[in-house]
């Protein structure tokens, strides 16, 4: 049977919900403490954090909300919608290149989890900067969570071709297969350039905002900053100017690492599994979404107020697909801590655990093809019947976001020239 609203909730977080927000979260006990783990896991593209931690149950009498409409928050702390607007067109920008997801947050709700968590007294995390954004207008969320769902492939491929093309344009000698290689990294490319026009893009309908600047926070823990013309456009030289980049498995201090799975918590439409697959769970769209990045603004504002937390999601998943899926988590650990698979990271320096997490590629064109030490982590997935009919990736995409092998990215293109 399916969980009760409430009932064993994993989000790592207890209390009761009072008028829409969370009264209180449940701070870890001293055997809490980060491990190198962690760090592995939080390389890998499904963001998984695996703690050595004590999460106790709780008891919420929230519910989720299942909208992924962008929404703005008035001065009651109300979230509304509204037909105009830069968060709007960020919104239509976003979807036009392939990214359903995008959430109006405060920063405040992340930093406020994560400190009660202990992750910022143990080093784990670090806060983000928290920005007053228009609070005299009331739009108080300065903030925006990025992701995606299954509708980013087809554009991807898309953009893919028009790269591969151009190579071919430029050197007739080339063969798909050698333009491909000319196009580095091609997925996260994609997604950073797209996420970023979309952004620039729609600055047109932010000036009575107020924005100078906006940071964002990528998923794999580099970080950029980008100041904004008085005209409401962003400059095209500030990304350069102002642009750094780190990484947030080097092991220096200007790192940046944000827990993403936390960040879509706050949103209330996403519940955390932290017991077994450490994956989080929407209502509609189940495991089958990925997020991309935290975009922070900064206006000329100095005063507001925190708006509400949201209502925290209820477990949308059975106790019996808990079950199934700790059982597989357990065996892809187990199996991946031998002579393959990431369990061999353990004892990397951190250059080569950056190196391994960010651009190893491995066979995986087919199921067949996959290694045996990752097939457990992929199916991990497939361990919950939410969103699995409507919004599970197609074979290449899921073995792709995994493997990066180039040849699912041939075939593709192949077929979509047919």
């Amino acid at each position: 049977m399916k969980r009760q609203d409430g009932e064993g909730r994993r989000d790592g977080r207890t209390g009761t919900a009072d008028a829409g927000r969370v009264s209180s979260f449940r701070a870890p006990s001293a055997e809490r403490r980060a491990t190198r783990w962690q760090c592995i896991w939080h390389g890998l593209h499904w963001h998984w954090e695996l703690e050595r931690s004590i999460i106790s149950r709780g008891r919420h009498t929230t519910a989720c909300h299942a909208a992924v409409e962008v929404a703005k928050v008035d001065s009651a702390g109300t979230l509304v919608d509204e037909a105009s607007g830069m968060i709007p067109a960020i919104q239509k920008e976003l979807r036009r290149r392939g990214f359903d997801l995008c959430h109006p947050i405060h920063i405040s709700w992340y930093n406020n989890l994560i400190r009660e968590e202990g992750l910022i007294d143990a080093g784990t995390l670090r806060t983000l900067p928290e920005t007053v954004v228009g609070a005299e207008e009331g739009n108080n969320c300065n903030a925006l969570l990025i992701g995606n769902n299954k509708h980013v492939w087809p554009v991807f491929l898309r953009w893919l071709a028009t790269q591969v093309n151009q190579r071919k344009t430029q050197n007739e000698s080339l063969t798909d297969e050698e333009a491909l290689e000319q196009v580095s990294s091609p997925f996260d490319t994609f997604v950073e350039e797209s996420i970023l026009q979309a952004i620039r893009g729609s600055f047109g309908e932010g000036e009575d905002a107020g924005i100078t600047s906006y940071e964002m926070f990528w998923s794999n823990g580099t970080r950029r900053k980008v100041s904004v013309q008085q005209s409401g456009v962003a400059e095209e030289g500030a990304g350069t100017a102002t642009n750094t980049k780190y990484h947030c498995y080097k092991d220096e201090e200007e790192s940046f690492l944000v827990s993403m799975q936390r960040v879509a918590v706050t949103t209330g439409e996403y519940w955390l599994d932290s017991d077994a697959t450490k994956l989080c769970v929407h209502p509609e769209f189940g495991t089958w979404t990925a997020f991309r990045t935290v975009v922070v603004f900064e206006t000329q504002a100095t005063n507001g107020t925190d708006p509400p937390v949201p209502t925290l999601c209820p477990c949308p998943v059975t106790d019996d697909e808990l079950k199934v899926a700790k059982t597989v988590f357990d065996y892809a650990l187990a199996n991946s801590s031998a002579e393959e698979g990431y369990g061999t990271t353990v004892n990397k320096p951190w250059d080569e655990l950056c190196a391994y997490l960010h651009g190893s590629v491995c066979s995986g064109s087919t199921w067949d093809k996959v290694p045996d030490t990752m097939k457990p982590w992929i199916q991990l997935r497939d361990c919950f019947s939410a969103g699995r009919k409507e919004w599970k990736y197609s074979e290449p995409q899921l073995l792709y976001h995994y493997t990066r092998d180039s040849e699912i990215l041939i075939a593709e293109l192949r077929r979509a020239e047919k």
